[in-house]
Parts: structure tokens; C-alpha cells; sequence
């Protein structure tokens, strides 16, 4: 089928996209919030797609976010909200707006579509070694790459985002053994 071949394509060049505008177009604007947790599972959703939803550590990585990007999205809201009042974006405003609109809004429709399509389909039901792996990866990446947890910067936000982290993976899990 045509999707076989599509989805990873897409997931490659979105990859590249991803990492060319967080990394190096924007690179002054978000500085070290290229790495916040967010921005790192972008990139794991990439790799989901490459694998063509075929890799259940990624599917695991993804499903579990997804409660989490759901919180997030009121994050999302506030920039949305305020970006026009925001002067000192001039020189690649755009570019943010397209940043921030390809970061969430992927991981919340992909998330849902695996929910609504039934999480077995995408990670095996049963299978604790692709759950640990996902959970070691964005767990391990988070706490070395993003300062809200590696250095308790902007502290109450980063133990919020550690609370919900924790949440969402319990929730994920009940749903994965009780679901």
C-alpha cells in the first residue's frame, strides 16, 4: 500500500523539519528550551512515523505522552493567546508560530487516533520490554536534556510537568494491564 511507503517518508522529512527549525533556525529564540521535554517527543513521534507505527517502544513512547500533551495544550493556549502582544519576537515570529503548531497538535492527533483505534494495535498487549524501553527513553532524555528537571529550572513548572509525567505514564499503564 501507498502508506507503507508515505508515512515514513513523511516522518523523515518531518524529522529534518523538526530538527532544522527547533535546533538551528530558531536556535536564539528557544535557546535551552530546544531540549524541554515537548520537543523531544516531537521527535520520537518522528520516529514512530518512520517506523511506520510498526515500532511498538515509539507507539509506547507516544501513548504515553499523550494524557501529558493534553495537559500541555493549556500551555500551548497561552502562547497562542498572547503571541501577537509578544514584541520581542520580531525576527523569526512566524517561524515560532509554525514551531508551536507542529510541536503538540501531532502528538495529540496521533495519540488519539491510537486510543480510538485500540492501543493493542499499536503495542502488544502482554509485551513489558518495549514498555520499559519507551519509558527509560523519555524518561532518561528528559532528565538529561531538559532543565526544568535536570536543574529544577522554573522549579514549579518543572515539578508540575514531572507530576503529570508520572500520571500520565500510571494512567497509561493502567490502561495497558487493565484496559
Amino acid at each position: 500500500m501507498a502508506t507503507q511507503v508515505l508515512i515514513p517518508i513523511f516522518g523523515g522529512l518531518f524529522l529534518l523539519f523538526r530538527i532544522w527549525l527547533s535546533l538551528y533556525k530558531l536556535r536564539e529564540e528557544l535557546q535551552f528550551r530546544r531540549f524541554y521535554v515537548s520537543r523531544l517527543v516531537n521527535y520520537y513521534f518522528c520516529m514512530m512515523l518512520i517506523f511506520n507505527l510498526q515500532s511498538a517502544i515509539f507507539n509506547v513512547i507516544i501513548a504515553v505522552c499523550f494524557p501529558a500533551m493534553i495537559f500541555t495544550s493549556v500551555w500551548d493556549y497561552n502562547f497562542y493567546s498572547k503571541f501577537k502582544k509578544r514584541t520581542y519576537w520580531k525576527k523569526n515570529r512566524r517561524w515560532l508560530f509554525v514551531e508551536r503548531i507542529t510541536m503538540h497538535p501531532p502528538l495529540l492527533i496521533s495519540g488519539l487516533y491510537m486510543y480510538i483505534a485500540g492501543i493493542p494495535n499499536f503495542v502488544p498487549p502482554g509485551e513489558v520490554t518495549p514498555f520499559l524501553i519507551g519509558i527509560l527513553i523519555v524518561y532518561g532524555s528528559s532528565f538529561l536534556l531538559d532543565v526544568r528537571l535536570r536543574k529544577r529550572y522554573n522549579w514549579p513548572n518543572g515539578r508540575d510537568l514531572l507530576v503529570v509525567m508520572l500520571v500520565s505514564t500510571i494512567g497509561f499503564s493502567m490502561y495497558y494491564i487493565f484496559g
